[in-house]
């Protein structure tokens, strides 16, 4: 019994893969995975920026408290309460967004 050429030349056809597909797949991913090493340096500047600025808030709750001293001798009471509370907003802006440089920088190189 002879085999039907139709059904083997249909068969062989479903099955056919393009030579070319690799390739095209190969260049796709490349396009792709070449814009991870711009991001990167992306991520990593954002992650250095919030550490800037976690330094920053360090320094205004650093000056924040010296200024809650010195309204103490003064007895501006107004004062007292105005610099406790910037110490402990900056205090808390700088600890989150410390935590999150950390982080980020840390994920940045896994990338």
């Amino acid at each position: 019994m002879k085999p039907d050429v139709k059904k083997i030349l249909a068969k062989l056809s479903k099955n056919k893969i393009e030579l070319g597909a690799i390739d095209d797949l190969r260049d796709e991913y490349k396009r792709i995975a070449s814009k991870a090493v711009p991001l990167k340096r992306i991520i990593e500047k954002a992650a250095n920026d919030l550490e800037e600025v976690c330094n920053g808030l360090d320094k205004v709750q650093s000056n924040t408290k010296k200024l809650e001293g010195m309204a103490k001798e003064l007895g501006a009471d107004y004062l007292v309460k105005e610099a406790q509370n910037l110490f402990q907003s900056s205090g808390n802006l700088s600890s989150t967004w410390g935590k999150s440089a950390i982080k980020i920088s840390s994920e940045a190189k896994n990338i």
